[in-house]
């Protein structure tokens, strides 16, 4: 069977490594059941899985908490080309000549300087296209709080001006200098053999900022249907509540969503057709995390829970107190694994019409959508979701099983790398 070269930033699913690292975690354990020999590249960290090629990982940095002087001075010139990544890379492929090579997301601190040693060891490349971070800077198209796309046909300049990324210049400026960079020299365009797109969304907008259709390819994002079966949460006979789950964080409108859940509370309370209120839950950390637990307080929320962060079966706990889950997002979203988790234990999904959400989400069907950044629109899809039928659980579940099946994902995938081989 082949050799399959693994490569992402993290190599392990905690933590910041997301829903990228659960996916990579599934990747790997699928085709080696497969009789694949998988070898893995990334940074080398406490949380990193055991592996045999674990000694030619990189050193991990920080890029969340820059640092000054020389050390940030090398920090800045490895994240837009990292020698130390390209040296060891060239020896990890000598000494286990890989078939393929499968990427994730490589950019800071793996750099596109892997990509020319790739084609010099004449490794065909297939990429998964995670989000816009080839395109924007600041990865979300998003700036004061709307989408924006004002950095496109190479005017990068723009988030510099906007200071797109943690509201400061100097990060800007790299962010900005790292996307020209990777742009005007086709780091990406020319040396990466496939990319993957898991939403119709980001196929299209990759298209429309100049990537070769040739070179983009739709594959679904998949979920475990046998961790998140509705048998495995512990449902509650009277459900109270419902739920957000992620990164607390700007892009994500969560603001948002805690001023349509005063909207409701208020509404309830001033009588009519309005229905009681469920109990909203957030579960997460993130940058946001106090001002939305100052603003929360300051809106004079009644039913509200944040919940931190929680492991796996405290999530399935949390969803059996639900009768659905919201993702209110104001930036283009992929394909989040929030919703496919959701849809995949018989929850229906409030989210908002933007990105690949409405992808995922049909009306009244499998779950509500709601304008972005409109409170009282999403009021309404909160109430509407709390109100709905029972066959919309089980028509969430069909969704998931007819579109997010994880073996037909894993066997497409093994198709497309298996070609690649042969290209």
């Amino acid at each position: 069977m082949p050799t399959l070269l693994l490569v992402n930033k993290f190599y392990h699913d905690t933590g910041a490594a997301g829903g990228v690292g659960r996916y990579l975690v599934q990747e790997e354990e699928d085709l080696l059941q497969a009789g694949w020999t998988v070898v893995p590249f990334a940074m080398a960290e406490p949380e990193s899985r055991p592996s045999e090629w674990s000694r030619y990982f990189v050193q991990a940095r920080d890029y969340s908490r820059p640092r000054w002087g020389w050390d940030g001075l090398q920090d800045a010139a490895s994240l837009l080309w990292n020698r130390e990544a390209a040296r060891k890379l060239d020896a990890l492929l000598t000494r286990t000549r890989p078939d393929v090579a499968h990427l994730h997301n490589i950019y800071h601190h793996l750099s596109p300087s892997i990509l020319g040693v790739l084609k010099r060891h004449r490794v065909p490349v297939v990429m998964t296209l995670h989000d816009l971070r080839l395109l924007c800077p600041a990865i979300h198209m998003l700036r004061d709080g709307k989408v924006c796309e004002r950095c496109r046909g190479g005017r990068f300049h723009n988030a510099v001006l906007g200071r797109c990324v943690k509201n400061s210049l100097p990060a800007s400026l790299l962010a900005a200098l790292e996307t020209f960079h990777q742009r005007a020299r086709r780091l990406y365009v020319d040396q990466v053999d496939l990319f993957l797109c898991p939403s119709r969304f980001i196929l299209d907008k990759y298209l429309e900022w100049g990537f070769p259709a040739a070179k983009l390819r739709h594959l679904p994002n998949f979920v475990d249907l046998e961790q998140w079966h509705p048998d495995r949460i512990p449902r509650r006979e009277d459900p109270d509540a419902y739920l957000y789950f992620g990164r607390l964080s700007r892009e994500k409108g969560l603001k948002t969503l805690l001023e349509a859940h005063r909207l409701w509370e208020s509404g309830h309370q001033a009588g009519g057709d309005v229905p009681r209120p469920l109990t909203l839950l957030i579960a997460g950390e993130g940058p946001d995390e106090t001002a939305l637990r100052d603003r929360a307080q300051s809106l004079g929320i009644q039913a509200g829970e944040f919940l931190g962060t929680l492991d796996r079966p405290g999530l399935q706990q949390a969803l059996g107190r639900c009768r659905f889950t919201v993702l209110p997002s104001e930036c283009y979203e992929n394909s989040p694994m929030a919703v496919l988790e959701s849809l995949a234990a018989g929850l229906p999904v409030v989210g908002t019409d933007l990105g690949g959400i409405p992808e995922m989400i049909s009306e009244g069907v499998t779950g509500f959508l709601a304008q972005p950044r409109d409170a009282s629109s999403l009021c309404g899809a909160l109430q509407s979701a709390a109100t709905c039928a029972a066959e919309t659980s089980l028509r969430a579940r069909d969704w998931a099983e007819d579109h997010a099946d994880r073996r037909r994902h894993m066997a497409e995938l093994q198709e497309i790398l298996t070609q690649s081989i042969g290209r």
